[in-house]
């Protein structure tokens, strides 16, 4: 398991650091062992990393200055029962600069982590504020509910770290208590965000993907979880530029939600994961709700006229032209060829 979470972290470009705990009753020897493993996974081929372990305060400045280049792996050795090591973890943490520059004049966005029910509280959702400034007793837009719209929120209060504050920045997590709902209403995958967004959700996306692991191959119709930030759902692939997908493979790929819709920003890191398949990628277009609903609209349409085609085959009259409304080609995203035989009718549903 440690393995894989390390092979999904260099994917995704996550910068990474080792903590290896209860060194106070692990024989010198099985630590020593399992340090020379570690080095040794860090410098393979697949990660090239280049382990650093930390001893003192010097080597926690450095690791620190030079942790955001992502090459170099910092290595802690720690006890929580004697506290050994500990002060140079909490030193290197609080050395630890932001990726990511924050600016508190941008909308808010807040995306849900956890819900909970607090007796004589109400309903308290958790997570991480990604842009912007939250106050109490501020009105954001929570959602995508089941029907994919957004409800104004009052945020009745805010915790961080078990504390009440008045707001919480970009990057930092925290804790809201929200008002006039129940907890069947709210889901992790939600968001909270400024009304000045205008926020759509959606049923369908892009995204170029990256096969890192897969059994056989992986072709349209298939169906597996994909994290999107605090997103987890089922999507099933609808189209992709290729034929199947095999380990190595990369591919721009159009997935479909299947049990509701999504808040999703285009350039999010994404995992496309089932059992022992693993994808990496980024959302490259977000398809908004509508335009989702039109497109299979059209399809049902397009499904109408070749079933009306095929019955008229059957009943001996002449099909052509049923299929070349000019119309029905302009609003639709697909096209149909129709192919006739003296024996069968064959049709095949192209995606432009």
């Amino acid at each position: 398991m440690t393995k894989e979470h390390l092979g999904l972290a260099l994917a995704l470009n996550v910068p990474v650091f080792v903590v290896v705990t209860k060194i106070d009753m692990c024989p010198p020897n099985v630590l020593q062992d399992t340090l020379k493993l570690l080095h040794k996974i860090l410098k393979s081929v697949g990660c090239r990393k280049v382990p650093l372990l930390v001893r003192n305060a010097e080597d926690v400045v450095v690791s620190a200055t030079n942790f955001v280049s992502e090459r170099l792996c910092p290595i802690f050795q720690v006890s929580n029962v004697n506290g050994e090591n500990l002060d140079l973890l909490t030193m290197f943490l609080n050395l630890l600069s932001s990726r990511t520059p924050q600016n508190d004049n941008e909308p808010a966005q807040f995306q849900i982590d956890d819900t909970y029910q607090v007796p004589g509280v109400g309903v308290v959702v958790s997570g991480t504020c990604m842009k912007g400034v939250i106050r109490v007793n501020d009105t954001l837009l929570l959602g995508p509910n089941g029907l994919g719209d957004f409800i104004p929120m009052p945020i009745k209060s805010i915790h961080r770290k078990r504390m009440p504050v008045r707001e919480v920045r970009g990057g930092q997590t925290a804790s809201f208590a929200l008002k006039k709902i129940k907890i069947g209403e709210v889901r992790k995958g939600q968001v909270l965000v400024d009304p000045s967004l205008n926020p759509t959700s959606c049923w369908e996306f892009k995204g170029e993907i990256l096969v890192l692991h897969h059994p056989t191959t992986i072709s349209t119709k298939y169906q597996a979880m994909v994290h999107v930030g605090s997103v987890r759902q089922t999507a099933s692939i609808i189209a992709m530029d290729k034929e199947c997908l095999r380990t190595g493979d990369k591919a721009v790929v159009h997935f479909r939600f299947i049990k509701h819709p999504e808040y999703l920003k285009n350039n999010l890191k994404m995992v496309f994961r089932e059992g022992r398949t693993k994808a990496v990628g980024r959302v490259l277009e977000v398809i908004p709700k509508m335009a989702s609903l039109q497109n299979q609209k059209n399809n049902h349409k397009i499904m109408k006229m070749v079933k009306q085609t095929l019955e008229g085959v059957e009943a001996g009259h002449h099909p052509q032209g049923i299929l070349h409304d000019k119309q029905v080609r302009k609003d639709s995203h697909h096209s149909i060829i129709v192919f006739f035989s003296s024996s069968s009718l064959m049709f095949h549903q192209i995606a432009q």
